[in-house]
């Protein structure tokens, strides 16, 4: 008796994350065994400080900025007193340091819009704090989402389980009879992936884009 192919699980939702796969590094900095896009430390270089000094001035702001524990006018407050620097030259060159370290992955953002035609839900789960979200995800760009849910604007970042649940929460006032297993949820870290894996999600470790689109097109 021949067996049955299994049918593939109808695709609904498709939630990306943002630095690293919505907007890319446009050059990357070795240290040891990692890598990462240097974004402090051109903004360190920019201010015409040692990346400690940022990093000291940042301290537990930072941290309390992705989370929402700080609001935008204070962290500036803030760090512009421990650097003696103008607020509003401090705004001005971390919003160009994240400009000039990072690009729009436009081939991305064409693929979502076909996935749109297809009716598929797309939304945004992301760690930000306040400027890199001006920076990185403008209005024009998050109008073509669903469900966005930004780490400082939900009081929680990943991997907490909470932002996890919160998302599918967001997904389900816009359909509450998709399942966690009809969920693709991309992002280019592993340990952000795994509580996504826990509640049934599928997940897609984000390398580039023609091998996301190519697991993609085996879920579809």
């Amino acid at each position: 008796m021949k067996q049955m192919k299994k049918q593939k699980e109808e695709i609904k939702a498709v939630i990306f994350d943002i630095g690293g796969v919505l907007e890319l590094p446009r050059y990357y900095i070795r240290k040891g065994k990692h890598e990462f896009s240097g974004i402090h430390e051109r903004i360190a270089r920019t201010l015409n400080i040692t990346s400690d000094q940022w990093f000291d001035a940042i301290d537990s702001l930072y941290g309390k900025a992705i989370v929402g524990d700080i609001s935008r006018k204070n962290f500036i407050k803030g760090v512009s007193k421990r650097l003696s620097v103008y607020e509003k030259k401090l705004v001005s060159v971390i919003k160009y340091c994240y400009k000039k370290g990072m690009k729009r992955n436009n081939q991305l953002y064409g693929y979502i819009k076909k996935l749109k035609q297809k009716k598929v839900i797309i939304g945004v789960l992301s760690d930000q704090w306040h400027l890199s979200r001006e920076s990185m995800f403008p209005e024009k760009d998050k109008r073509l989402f669903d469900v966005v849910i930004i780490s400082y604007e939900v009081k929680t970042r990943k991997p907490h389980p909470d932002i996890y649940k919160l998302l599918l929460k967001k997904i389900h006032l816009k359909n509450p009879f998709i399942k966690p297993s009809q969920i693709i949820f991309i992002d280019d870290k592993n340990y952000n992936l795994e509580p996504a894996k826990k509640l049934g999600m599928k997940t897609i470790l984000f390398k580039n884009n023609v091998q996301v689109m190519q697991e993609m097109g085996r879920l579809f």
